[in-house]
């Protein structure tokens, strides 16, 4: 009977070990990026998207034998567009030993994770994050969206060419909200402009009728909106119940979502708004077809900077035949006019990108271009 037990353990023993030796093996032909996106919660559509933009980058990769004969895996997290949730997403991450991370998309989750990434040598990359504070979040730290410090800045110009000289705020009371808000009144100010009344509310808040009511009886001569995905429509028609008859600029790409459109109706009707220029040529137009194929329907916002995001790094473990995060970092900083399915990228000395913003209005429920500014 011992002897049985005993080699009944062996066995175990054997087989354990074996069971060790192949996953180390199938371990070594991977490399895992991991994500930190909104996949639940009012800002999903902020965040489904690009996950779908990056596992299309990964099925293309993978099905060219991988990069170095190595297969890439997305590990996606939630965060909900909520700090504490994605500093425990980044941490879940961190804990499978993943060195390289995709996100997030809310300025307060990128932010909140940063001094993490940064601290343990771990690149991140967010397809979304404008607030300015992430240009001097970290060496690590990178974004293929520009800053809002730039969307302010021509955002501010414009209207000022507009003969709009008072201005009435209404923002969202997050990183991104305030640091939107900040970087338009900044350059606005600095043209003579005078912001006569700010309000804010809350992430979660689904009535905007009292901030909407006071900067109704202020001397605002247009209201610049900073917004997120579920609260822009409402803001929309609520507007429109109050009859407030100042002109409407939203100063993210919020507007531009179907769905958001879709739940406005005519109450989105004349708003105009600022966001990177859509991509033209063939890199975009490809990922376009692409993306119809397997999704079905257009790319959604953010898709397809994730997807440059991936390929960008398959591009730099290609080149520099090493997948660790200081030198896929460090090869980043070399990239000069890019062109990737999100237009040009050519990241300067704070891993921060220059692209062209467009000011566009909705007319019959339709996006319309209004302007091109290039970057300086």
């Amino acid at each position: 009977k011992k002897i049985w037990i005993g080699i009944g353990i062996a066995v175990a023993v054997i087989l354990v070990a074996v069971f060790i030796v192949t996953q180390t093996k199938r371990e070594a032909g991977v490399i895992k990026i991991g994500a930190i996106l909104p996949l639940t919660g009012p800002n999903a559509q902020w965040g489904v998207p690009p996950q779908k933009g990056a596992e299309l980058a990964i099925e293309e990769i993978n099905r060219k034998r991988g990069v170095k004969r190595k297969n890439f895996v997305l590990v996606a997290e939630d965060t909900r567009c909520e700090p504490k949730e994605g500093v425990s997403a980044f941490n879940k991450l961190l804990a499978q030993n993943i060195k390289i991370v995709l996100g997030g998309v809310c300025s307060s989750v990128t932010l909140a994770a940063a001094p993490i990434a940064e601290r343990n040598k771990i690149l991140l990359i967010s397809p979304a994050s404008t607030n300015p504070k992430i240009t001097q979040a970290g060496d690590f730290i990178f974004r293929v969206i520009p800053s809002d410090a730039l969307r302010g800045k021509v955002f501010a110009e414009y209207l000022f060419s507009k003969k709009i000289r008072n201005v009435a705020m209404l923002y969202i009371n997050n990183e991104g909200g305030v640091g939107n808000k900040n970087a338009f009144a900044k350059r606005f100010t600095e043209l003579g402009g005078k912001i006569v009344d700010e309000e804010s509310y809350g992430q979660e808040s689904t009535d905007m009728r009292t901030q909407l009511s006071k900067i109704a009886t202020s001397k605002a001569e247009a209201v610049v909106i900073v917004s997120y995905l579920g609260d822009t429509p409402l803001i929309m028609k609520q507007a429109k119940e109050l009859g407030l008859s100042l002109p409407l600029y939203f100063q993210t790409e919020a507007v531009e979502d179907p769905n958001v459109l879709r739940v406005a109706g005519d109450a989105a009707e004349g708003v105009i708004y600022i966001l990177p220029a859509p991509a033209e040529g063939k890199r975009p137009n490809e990922f376009v077809q692409k993306y119809e194929k397997i999704y079905g329907k257009k790319p959604e916002l953010f898709a397809a900077e994730s997807y440059d995001i991936i390929c960008l790094i398959a591009k730099a473990i290609k080149e520099t035949g090493k997948s660790d995060p200081i030198t896929i970092k460090d090869y980043l900083y070399t990239v000069k006019n890019y062109q990737g399915a999100s237009g040009l990228i050519t990241f300067d000395k704070n891993g921060d990108v220059l692209k062209p913003m467009a000011i566009k209005t909705i007319r019959k429920g339709k996006p319309v271009l209004l302007e091109v500014v290039e970057s300086e």
